[in-house]
């Protein structure tokens, strides 16, 4: 046999056929599709939130550093896995967390929620999420803060569409609840959108004791970046551009975060929404829920595009992930309405990137041939 035969009939073990798309490639695309929320979540909140931004993703690149170290490994830096989780840790996290707290829950990310596990593709956990659980019941006080957006009102009416006057209204609502937006104040604090969705605290903003019901001008708010809450919950439309260029990149497959958000569209509008007048809690009637404003608000857009999509913690097979997204979308409902907390995106996909082994178990395909 000649030479040429041989390399015509060369065998070797799969994959057979490549794609030119590499580790690192795709890593540093989705650092690049989350800059423009970070940079936006920076004009909204003001330079002070570069400190977390800033402090978690170098904690995770000199964790990732010193772990490989350590382990005797080669140095996995390049490969951009430790860049998307620090910047995917600084999108949920307030504004104003110190820069000790986020160097914190950087080192746990790479050390606890990765190099753990073995590095980069045997983690059971998305690395992010789970430093945000864990800073969430470490340092609470730090993590749940509602800091309000620095903009002007002003700045609000030049840049967005006045729904009749809807802007001047719910800017007097939120200055209510200890939320003012007034020009030369650095910061103001007051409850997120689903913390004030939940609560219901209608007799607090002057109206008729009942559910609280958002307009039009407060969801634009909530989608374009007009409320409270960490750094990846304000810029809802950016994050959806941004995964829709994954998507046609085809780094990340379109039926999870459509599954997801389907999911919790759904749910948010058939459920029935807890309310309280005085001490007593009630529940709405069903079909009735702010839909839009559930979609629109708190980690759903960064958790359904950046977090569930992580190609390690999800399924492998189409029918996995589309059960594992609806499973997603549940448990975000379920503890948004009725379990005391007013987000739940972080917990849900822990929850069900625990359950990824079992849903790709049950939904292998079937060899061909078998039984």
């Amino acid at each position: 046999m000649s030479a040429e035969e041989k390399i015509l009939f060369n065998i070797n073990n799969s994959p057979h056929v490549r794609d030119g798309d590499s580790t690192s490639r795709i890593m540093f695309t989705v650092a690049l599709t989350l800059v423009p929320a970070l940079i936006w979540a920076l004009f909204v909140f003001g330079w002070r939130a570069l400190v977390p931004i800033v402090s978690a993703t170098a904690a995770c690149l000199i964790a990732e550093s010193a772990c490989c170290w350590w382990r005797g490994k080669p140095n996995s830096i390049g490969d951009g896995s430790a860049l998307v989780t620090g910047l995917l840790l600084a999108a949920v996290s307030p504004a104003n967390l110190p820069w000790w707290a986020a160097g914190i829950g950087g080192v746990f990310a790479i050390c606890v929620g990765k190099q753990a596990f073995g590095g980069l593709g045997h983690n059971f956990w998305n690395p992010a999420l789970l430093a945000r659980a864990f800073m969430q019941v470490s340092m609470p006080n730090l993590m749940m803060s509602g800091e309000w957006p620095h903009m002007r009102v002003s700045t609000w009416k030049n840049l967005f569409v006045d729904f009749g006057g809807g802007f001047a209204e719910v800017n007097e609502r939120i200055k209510a609840v200890g939320g003012a937006i007034a020009s030369g104040v650095d910061a103001a604090t007051g409850a997120t959108a689903l913390g004030r969705l939940q609560a219901a605290a209608a007799d607090a903003i002057g109206q008729t004791p009942e559910v609280f019901r958002p307009d039009w001008a407060e969801i634009m708010h909530a989608w374009m970046g007009g409320v409270g809450g960490s750094l990846g919950e304000v810029s809802a439309v950016l994050l959806i551009l941004g995964g829709y260029f994954l998507i046609q990149r085809k780094i990340i497959s379109w039926d999870i975060p459509a599954f997801f958000l389907a999911t919790v569209a759904v749910l948010g509008f058939a459920l029935p929404h807890p309310y309280k007048v005085g001490d007593i809690y009630a529940y709405t009637g069903w079909f009735q829920g702010p839909w839009l404003l559930h979609l629109g608000s708190g980690g759903l857009m960064l958790g359904a595009f950046f977090m569930a999509t992580d190609l390690v913690t999800s399924p492998i097979t189409a029918r996995g992930r589309r059960i594992f997204a609806v499973g997603c979308g549940c448990m975000t409902m379920l503890i948004r309405l009725f379990a005391g907390y007013p987000e739940g995106v972080c917990y849900a996909i822990l929850f069900m990137n625990t359950c990824v082994p079992l849903i790709d178990n049950l939904t292998k395909p079937r060899m061909f041939g078998k039984r």
